[in-house]
Parts: C-alpha cells; structure tokens; sequence
C-alpha cells in the first residue's frame, strides 16, 4: 500500500511541475510600481544659469493618504524612486542654503516614470510643516522666482562666519552621501536590465540584476518581488530538469524574498499593501512542502494562504485560499489543521471538490494504515463523490483509484452516513 502512495504521489508531482510551468510564464515583473524621477536645478538670481544641483533632499509626500518617502540628488543632480502606482505624490526639494519648493500635485497611474524637475533659489533652508507642504501644492505650488540680480553687499564678519560654516556643511554631505547619490542611477539601470531579462525568459539574469539592487538598498519590495518571482521560474525549471538540490534552494530564495517583502510592505498603511507579495511567499513555501516535505515551509505557507483568505471579500475566492493553506498543512503533516480548513470550507459549500478531495486525502493521510474504519469510510465516501462530480479527468480518475484502493485494502470499514447532500 505505501508503495502504491510512493508512486500517486510521484505522479503527481510530475503534473505538478509541468503544470507550474505553464501557470508562471505569464508573470509580468514590478506590476504594481511606478516610479517618480526629475532634475533638480539652483538659479542664483534672475541673470544666472539655472545649473543641476547634486545633494538636494528630496521629500516625497503622499497626498491621498499619509506617508513620505526621501532621497537625494545624485551627483548629475538628478533623482528617481520607485512608488506604488495609482497614488498622488507631492515632491518637495529642500536643502541648507535654499528656498523649499513645493510642487503641485501629481497623480501616478502607470509604470512610466513621471517626470518632475525643480529649480531651487537662495533660501534660509526652513521646511515648513508637512501640513503646509501639502496646502500649498493642492494651491499650485511654490513659485521658483529668483530674486533679481543686484551687487551683494560686503558680508559681515557674522556673515562670513555663517557662509563657512555652510560650505563646510555642504561639504561633509557630499562626502558622506556620496555613494547614496549614485544610487538612484544605478537602481533606475538595474530595474530596466532586470525586468528585460524577466520578460524575454531568461530569469538567472534579471534574479542577478535584483540582487545587486538589493545589496545597494535592501528596503525595496519591488526588487524583492521580482527576485521571488525570478527564481520561482528557476526553481521550476530545475524541478522539471530533474535537479532537485538547486530547484530547492531557488524554492527558498523565492519564499524568502517574498516574505521579506511582505515584511517591507506590512510596515505601510493598510491601504497601501500589495497582497502579491503574500501570492509569491505562499506558493513557492507550499512547493517546497509539497515537492520536499519541508513541515516548517507548509506552516509557513498555510499562514501566508490564511492571511490571503482574511483578505478576500469573494466567498469563492477566499475559500480557495483556504483550501490552499488546508493543502499546506497537509503537506506539513499538521492534519488536524488541514481538517478543520477543509470541513470549514465545506460548511459554507457542500460541493467544493478540492476541499472534498483534500479532506479525503487529509484522512487517508493521518491514518495510512487504515486502523481506523470510521476515518476509512468517510475517506471513501469524500473520494467517491470527487469521482462524481469532478470535471478534471486526472482528478476523477485518481478518486475512483484511491476509494477502490481503500475498500480492497481496509479491514472492517464502517461507512458512516455521509454529513453532505448528495446532488
């Protein structure tokens, strides 16, 4: 009998993986990011050059719900960060020496960067409150006006002092950012490389593009996405290649990347979570339960799949979910859990094959000898109504197998009536 189990279960795998194949390709990488990028220029005075400005803050606020992003000017005095699309942004440019400025509004609604450059005039480097900051974009804005040009006065003794004090200022934050500053720059080129590499199928590039935007600046969710979904398509593809050892470790990146990302992504506001990042963790530590035993990664799946289903406001979407995290559990060997996800999902709908199936497999499970007639019984009676009711040939061929393996192979099965209607 568990030489028979051995093999369904081998069996399964096989369509597993080659089913995974198919279901992954279709992936598309950083759906859910934009991105906001701009120059930021100084103007003296009315007669001089506007010139790019490396070292600027750059504060970006979040109109429509609370949150702030910040960054630098990078040494061309550009900059650029990635956002979540379908939000409005506010950019301020800000700095020692400088009058803030405010630009209007602007709204985020697809993954084209937006462009927005600044130019900055003289100033005493106030920012104020962010409250103001956000009244005064939703007014149009702070006018750039430069003051006009006219011969400086003599500067005091005072005012030499303070201009100092400010060089010297400028000139510790260029030092000490002066790698943050080429950052931007290198992110901006890694994203596109690695997203190109992503959708023309070649994963081992565009997995080694995210991990080195990842070693520049590891509180990204975007690039740990995409790494989790990178090698989730290495993994499959060395699962299918019959590589075993390498498909489970690219399993593993791919689960903790997107968990690492659900971390980064949990610190947000509710609102402003994407329940992707969950999708990624979930299936690629339900794969490495199911493919590899791995108990510790079949609880931490079913968790991710609970959390998903809380999610849920469709009846029959969040009880897919659970029948998921019902399957992940089974895979831990944490049947009793599994039980109760199953018979829940059952409860709200009788005729829910995958949960029938999987607490019939559940039973089977938790009791391979078959000691237990009544479990016995009710495992034949779920696996039979599959058989009925299934449209899945594999499916329904693989029930009629397991209920006719079990009646042959049981001693003295008692067949409770079953608790479901039959239609």
């Amino acid at each position: 009998m568990r030489h028979y189990a051995k093999q369904f279960r081998c069996a399964g795998l096989r369509l597993c993986g080659l089913a995974l194949c198919v279901g992954l390709l279709g992936t598309a990488a950083w759906a859910q990011n934009g991105a906001i990028r701009g120059t930021v220029y100084y103007q003296e005075n009315a007669n001089a050059k506007p010139e790019p400005r490396p070292g600027v803050e750059i504060l970006i606020l979040r109109q429509d719900i609370k949150g702030q992003l910040k960054t630098k000017t990078d040494k061309k005095g550009t900059y650029f960060y990635t956002v979540q699309a379908f939000g409005t942004y506010v950019v301020v440019a800000h700095g020692p020496g400088y009058k803030y400025q405010v630009k209007p509004p602007v709204r985020i609604t697809s993954t084209e960067p937006v462009q927005i450059d600044i130019t900055l005039t003289p100033g005493d480097g106030r920012l104020p409150p962010v409250e103001q900051l956000l009244a005064e974009a939703q007014g149009g804005g702070t006018p750039a006006t430069p003051p006009p040009a006219a011969a400086p006065p003599e500067p005091t003794a005072e005012e030499k002092e303070a201009a100092a004090k400010l060089k010297a200022e400028r000139e510790r934050i260029e030092k000490e950012n002066e790698r943050a500053r080429n950052i931007n720059e290198q992110l901006r080129t890694l994203m596109d490389s690695g997203n190109a590499a992503f959708n023309r199928g070649d994963y081992e590039t565009a997995a080694s593009d995210y991990r080195k935007a990842l070693a520049l600046d590891d509180n990204q969710p975007g690039f740990l996405g995409n790494l989790a979904s990178a090698t989730l398509q290495i993994a499959v593809k060395h699962f299918n290649a019959k590589r075993r050892d390498e498909a489970r470790k690219a399993f593993q990146e791919s689960g903790d990347a997107a968990a690492r990302a659900v971390a980064l992504n949990d610190a947000q506001p509710p609102e402003r979570r994407d329940p992707s990042y969950r999708s990624k963790a979930a299936e690629a530590y339900r794969f490495l339960a199911e493919l590899y035993g791995d108990a510790e990664a079949g609880e931490k799946a079913a968790k991710f799949y609970i959390e998903l289903a809380d999610m849920q406001t469709d009846a029959k979407k969040r009880n897919e979910m659970r029948v998921r995290a019902g399957d992940s559990y089974r895979f831990a060997g944490k049947f009793k859990q599994a039980d109760e996800l199953y018979r829940a999902v059952l409860q709200e709908d009788a005729n829910n094959i995958p949960a029938m199936n999987g607490l019939a497999m559940s039973l089977l499970s938790s009791d391979p000898e078959l000691l237990d007639p009544n479990k016995a019984g009710e495992a034949i009676a779920l696996f039979e109504m599959v058989a009925a009711k299934a449209t899945d040939p594999n499916m329904k061929q693989s029930a009629q197998a397991s209920a006719e393996y079990i009646r042959t192979t049981a001693k003295e099965i008692v067949r409770p009536k079953p608790g479901r209607k039959k239609n």
